[in-house]
């Protein structure tokens, strides 16, 4: 034991073990020393563990009644001492142990979480790109005058639907959340059509997408949110 668990330190006459108990379980009563105060803190906590196996302590201790320990060093020895005969030790090593993985595991959850919110935001961007590309190609005709755009229009149905749940779980940066919710005006647009759509329809909604550069901006935050820079 070092010179600073001498209770001539904590008080100008000797501890008994009462008072030393007793000033050990009052904090507020120890002195401004912060080495003394870390190393009290250190034998409060043992002596609380020592305490919650007290049954155990009085099978694991011989019959022989103990001398009385006249000073408080005297006191903290024996209690390191006694750890070898309780798990008490054991069982606050293992609490940390717990703990720290407890932490450890709910970081990478929000690790995992994170990874995932994004994929699904990089998937988005990537998808409606390609949705806006096939919407300026030349499909096959219903009839004479009308565009058969039924698989751009269900792709659309189901990009807004993620573009709903985007918006629910928040974007990874704001920019992202502004060119969502203008594909989304867009998505909302193709999907309300039917499937069959007048050649001037078409050029209104292509018209739309240009006018808001929804392709490039859509490739652009695909590459932003890979870590591909802008």
């Amino acid at each position: 034991m070092t010179a600073s668990h001498d209770p001539q330190r904590l008080d100008s006459s000797s501890l008994d073990e009462a008072r030393f108990f007793e000033l050990l379980e009052q904090p507020e009563a120890w002195p401004e020393d912060p080495a003394v105060q870390a190393e009290l803190a250190d034998l409060l906590e043992l002596h609380l563990a020592l305490g919650s196996h007290a049954s155990d302590l009085a099978e694991g201790l011989a019959p022989a009644p103990a001398p009385r320990w006249k000073a408080s060093w005297a006191l903290a020895a024996a209690a390191v001492l006694l750890v070898a005969l309780v798990p008490a030790f054991t069982t606050l090593q293992r609490t940390r142990s717990l703990q720290a993985q407890a932490q450890d595991t709910a970081r990478l959850e929000m690790l995992a979480q994170k990874r995932s919110q994004d994929r699904a935001w990089i998937a988005f961007f990537q998808q409606s790109a390609t949705l806006l590309q096939d919407f300026e190609q030349n499909p096959a005709l219903c009839k004479k005058g009308e565009e058969d755009r039924r698989q751009e229009r269900d792709m659309a149905m189901a990009l807004l639907e993620s573009s709903h749940q985007l918006a629910a779980q928040g974007a990874p940066i704001k920019e992202a959340e502004v060119i969502r919710a203008s594909l989304h005006a867009w998505l909302f647009e193709v999907a309300s059509e039917d499937s069959c759509l007048s050649v001037e329809r078409a050029q209104e909604l292509r018209q739309m997408a240009a006018a808001h550069n929804l392709e490039t901006q859509s490739e652009r935050m695909e590459r932003r949110l890979r870590g591909e820079g802008a």
